[in-house]
Parts: structure tokens; C-alpha cells; sequence
């Protein structure tokens, strides 16, 4: 049965096991239903209600039931009246051996058929949100910190990078301090040594 869950589930995702089709000759098989239900996805709509025929043909419940009763009902959509629908459908049937405690009978049975279907569908759900869905969102939940830490580690070295260039603008201007005041001691040194040299061939005999 846990392949049915990931049958209907591949209306949603991706899995390892698809869908059994159903042949076009096949009639999909639609509920008694005449509540007001809200618009969904009509591609995602036909592979439920494609699996839920394919689940309730392999039931095999003996005799006719509630799923050919329900197959009737629907043929005779063009019968406006709905009690007429119901009666007509049923009295086919009854030749067949249909009653209608039987009839109420299969119902419950489906009922319980649909509840097993929802519980498998929902642990492949579950399983399928785990390693598609949560893991997912602890690789990226890492990857957020991994950038935040990668972001801290920038600031912080764009900060030394600020504080050395600082330190390499100091050093290039002492540096050049001092070898502006060398050059000047020099030439003054120098300067004055050459003005010696004359004044002693001058004084000095």
C-alpha cells in the first residue's frame, strides 16, 4: 500500500516510482458529490481522480457496489433531476442483486479504503518533505551561517586591511621624512666641508 501514497504523490514531486496510467478508455470515476468545492489545478486534479479510480478498481468488492452506482449516477449527468438520477441508477443495478443495505454497505467500506489510502499518502508525504523539503532547509539554513560567518571574517579582515594601510601610509611618510632630512643634513655637511676646503687654501699657507 505504501506505493499508493507515492503514486498520488507525484502529483506534487518528483519520485522514484510513477504512477501506474490509466488508459484513455478507462472511465474515471468521480464521487457522488454535489457540494460547492473550490477550483484546483486541473492536471493535479486528473491524477486524483485517476488514482482513486485505479484504487477502488482494485478493491475487486464482489458484485455491483457502490462504485458501479456512483459510475451510473454520473452517466446520467444529463437527467436534471437528481432523485430521478439516484433511482434510475439504483433500479439498473438491482438486477444485478443490488440492495440498498448493501449498497450503504460498500460505501463504508470505501470510506475505510480512502482512509488507508490518506494515511499511506500522508507518511510518503512525510518522508518525501524530510528529504526533499527539511533537509533542503538545513543545507541552506548552514549555508546562511556559513555566510554570516564568511561576512564577519570579510569585515574583519577589510578592517586590517584599513588599519595597514594606515600603518603603510605612516611608514611611507616617515620614510620619506627621513630621507628628505638626510639629503638635507648631507648637502649641508657636504656644503660646508667644500666651503672649509677653500677657506683653509685661503687662511692656511
Amino acid at each position: 500500500m505504501a506505493s499508493i501514497g507515492k503514486k498520488i504523490l507525484s502529483a506534487f514531486v518528483e519520485v522514484t516510482e510513477e504512477a501506474k496510467p490509466v488508459t484513455s478508455e478507462e472511465k474515471t470515476f468521480t464521487p457522488v458529490n454535489n457540494a460547492a468545492t473550490k477550483p484546483m489545478n486541473t492536471a493535479n486534479s486528473s491524477k486524483f481522480k485517476e488514482h482513486f479510480d485505479q484504487l477502488f478498481k482494485e478493491a475487486e468488492i464482489q458484485g455491483p457496489d457502490y462504485f458501479e452506482f456512483a459510475k451510473m449516477i454520473e452517466a446520467m449527468h444529463c437527467i436534471p433531476d437528481e432523485a430521478t438520477r439516484y433511482n434510475a441508477a439504483f433500479a439498473g443495478l438491482t438486477v444485478q442483486g443490488l440492495n440498498k443495505q448493501h449498497l450503504l454497505s460498500t460505501t463504508k467500506q470505501y470510506l475505510v479504503l480512502l482512509d488507508e489510502d490518506a494515511e499511506n499518502f500522508n507518511a510518503t508525504i512525510d518522508t518525501t518533505l524530510q528529504e526533499k523539503v527539511q533537509t533542503r532547509k538545513q543545507e541552506i539554513e548552514t549555508k546562511s551561517r556559513r555566510i554570516q560567518q564568511l561576512s564577519q571574517e570579510l569585515a574583519s579582515l577589510q578592517q586590517e586591511i584599513a588599519l595597514m594601510g594606515q600603518e603603510v601610509k605612516e611608514q611611507e611618510e616617515k620614510i620619506q621624512n627621513n630621507t628628505n632630512n638626510y639629503k638635507t643634513e648631507l648637502e649641508k655637511i657636504k656644503s660646508n666641508i667644500l666651503q672649509d676646503i677653500e677657506k683653509i687654501k685661503q687662511y692656511i699657507n
